[in-house]
């Protein structure tokens, strides 16, 4: 109840002060990060990462089939132990009482 509260006056806080500041703070910080987006080394450094992301995206898609594989058969390997241990009991089932 205490963290619900804290966060009740945190909340209301920021409610407070960003009302405060009003809409011109809004639009002169929606104006830096429009010039900082359309800046050139921004834009070079977004277009390398794309192009670096799409070189990497076939490596990184066969190692995401052979992880997803490698669980399939752990799974199935798992899930075949299982049937196996449960026939073995239904087949002797006085087998669990012997002492």
């Amino acid at each position: 109840m205490k963290n619900k509260l804290i966060f009740a006056a945190g909340l209301a806080a920021g409610y407070v002060l960003g009302s405060r500041a009003g809409r011109s703070s809004y639009e002169e910080l929606k104006i830096k990060a429009q010039e900082l987006w359309n800046n050139p080394k921004v834009q070079e450094t977004v277009s390398d990462a794309t192009e670096a992301v799409k070189a990497k995206a076939p490596e990184v898609q066969a190692q995401a089939e052979h992880a997803v594989k490698k669980a399939q058969e752990t799974l199935s390997g798992a899930m075949h132990r299982n049937e196996k241990s449960a026939n073995t009991d239904a087949d002797n089932p006085t087998d669990q009482y012997k002492i």
